[in-house]
């Protein structure tokens, strides 16, 4: 835990760390409870545990130091409040002044707590509070590595929690403002920074302050039309049209407009359709969604379904309304659909709509199309339930003949390759060819391919399975070392004690390596449990 510093507890149970990792520096915020354990943490680490080792290295930091501060003498050292009953007002204030000048997070500290209490005469006083903080926050790019996902902004995040305290405490007025100043000087702080900066921030700071105002207006508490009137004048600044910012404007106005002006809105996502060139774009879908979810929202799934079907060249809509024809049982037109589509778009990942022309198929018991359908979704790539759906249209008789096919098909494709084919095993395992497929894991003997399908053959044949498995893993043993590998050793022995005679075979096993291995800690020690 040496590579702990600048430890410093934030508010009451809220604890912030540094750490230097292997990638840098990490910022890790966690929040104790009563018995001194995370009840909320993060880590800016890039370890794909969670929680990962630097959580449980803070916490026992933390645990260290409140214990080195129970164990300083109480008479030796005076408290705050001993202090500041004998200090004035007006010397604390100097004080405070003085240290928050050339202290950021002092400051920020003090306005985020009282920056409330100015009579600020509709002013959002915020606004010039977060700009300064802001301008003072700065990035070094080579503290980011390729496993980091991005960038956090403190300031943002304390001011974020700032905002959801005063809506628990049903201030909605003062969270509105927060909200507002901190979409507002976000955006204009993004569009000064350098272009490959965005790509590194937190793209939850884009939407979380929306997803707080729509909260707010949920309560019924604040006025709709005001804040209906504030999305469509601020949307307009040309600062909002990097990335998300203007979507969540629009997802907000959509949010409203039921209980403001319900066609007004309907007629911008109008508006903005028709400036979209590319009908066929993302952009036009996103436009064509928010229209689709608000129909739905408020009851008129008609308009919904009318928008759907309207603009089917957009590939989920041609989706939904293929679904929609296939369960209406209108065949033909699902087909001409797909046939359309595919033929404008010509689209390089077909087996969506495949699918679609197999339940088709199969509803109307087109059997050559089954089978032509159902042998492409297989012929590459083994596929057990288009198996059973291709198998199901053949005689007894038929299919010994395309079994043998198909296996053929799979052998040429695997001949330049000469390796383990899991498409020959996971066919013959489907078979329940249980003798064929022993005989094809045994040409290739490796641990994992054993593991795999073992079960199909060791109840029929348990000692040739048990001899399979003693010289994969006596060969695994061989050339392997590490904790992780003797787990696996270990693992492998569990499966073979499980077959007819297998304790005996793991036991003789067992003690060969304790002979040849007994240099292995780790592996004495794995095999001992």
């Amino acid at each position: 835990m040496t590579d702990i510093f600048d430890i410093q507890q934030t508010a009451e149970n809220r604890w912030q760390a540094k750490y230097h990792g292997n990638y840098g520096t990490y910022t890790i915020k966690m929040t104790l409870d009563e018995k001194l354990k995370p009840a909320d943490f993060s880590c800016s680490c890039p370890s794909d545990y969670y929680p990962c080792k630097h959580i449980a290295y803070v916490q026992e930091a933390i645990k260290e130091r409140l214990k080195k501060n129970e164990k300083l003498p109480k008479t030796e050292t005076p408290t705050i409040n001993e202090v500041l009953n004998n200090v004035s007002l007006d010397e604390l204030r100097v004080f405070v002044v003085k240290k928050a000048k050339y202290n950021e997070d002092l400051t920020n500290a003090i306005m985020l707590e009282f920056a409330g209490k100015l009579n600020t005469e509709n002013k959002n006083i915020y606004i010039q509070i977060l700009r300064k903080a802001l301008n003072n926050t700065s990035f070094n790019m080579e503290d980011y590595y390729e496993y980091e996902e991005s960038f956090d902004l403190e300031i943002l995040d304390e001011w974020y929690k700032k905002a959801k305290d005063f809506i628990n405490r049903k201030n909605y007025n003062e969270a509105v403002l927060i909200c507002k100043a901190c979409i507002e000087e976000y955006a204009t702080w993004v569009q000064q920074q350098e272009d490959d900066v965005f790509d590194y921030l937190n793209p939850e700071y884009e939407n979380e302050f929306f997803d707080l105002l729509q909260k707010i207006a949920d309560t019924g508490k604040m006025d709709a039309k005001a804040l209906y009137d504030y999305c469509k004048t601020e949307m307009t600044d040309k600062k909002y049209k990097i990335r998300g910012f203007f979507d969540e404007f629009n997802n907000l106005l959509a949010h409203l407009a039921p209980q403001v002006n319900p066609d007004e809105f309907i007629d911008s996502q109008r508006l903005l359709l028709k400036q979209v060139t590319d009908k066929t774009s993302h952009e036009t879908e996103k436009i064509l969604q928010r229209m689709i979810d608000f129909y739905n929202n408020n009851k008129q799934s008609d308009k919904a379904v009318e928008l759907i079907e309207s603009n089917v060249q957009i590939e989920l809509f041609c989706k939904k309304t293929i679904e929609k024809r296939i369960a209406e049982k209108k065949y033909t037109e699902a087909k001409k659909l797909i046939s359309d589509y595919l033929l404008k778009r010509n689209p390089n990942y077909l087996r969506d709509w495949n699918e679609y022309l197999l339940t088709i198929a199969q509803k109307e018991k087109d059997t050559p199309t089954i089978r032509k359908i159902a042998l492409g979704f297989i012929n590459q790539r083994f596929d057990e339930k288009k198996y059973r759906i291709y198998k199901s249209t053949f005689t007894s008789e038929e299919w010994a003949v395309k079994l043998e096919a198909l296996l053929k098909l799979y052998e040429e494709q695997n001949k330049r390759w000469n390796s383990f084919d899991s498409n020959i095993a996971d066919l013959l395992l489907a078979e329940n060819a249980t003798e064929r497929l022993l005989n094809y894991v045994e040409k290739h003997p490796s641990p994992e391919i054993i593991e795999k399908y073992h079960k199909a053959f060791a109840n029929e044949y348990p000692q040739k399975t048990l001899t399979l498995f003693r010289e994969a893993v006596n060969k695994f043993a061989e050339n392997n070392l590490g904790r992780d590998k003797y787990e696996y050793i270990k693992r492998l022995l569990e499966q073979m004690k499980k077959i007819q005679n297998g304790e005996k075979a793991v036991s003789e096993m067992i003690a060969t390596y304790k002979i040849i291995y007994k240099h292995r800690r780790a592996m004495m020690e794995i095999l001992r449990k």
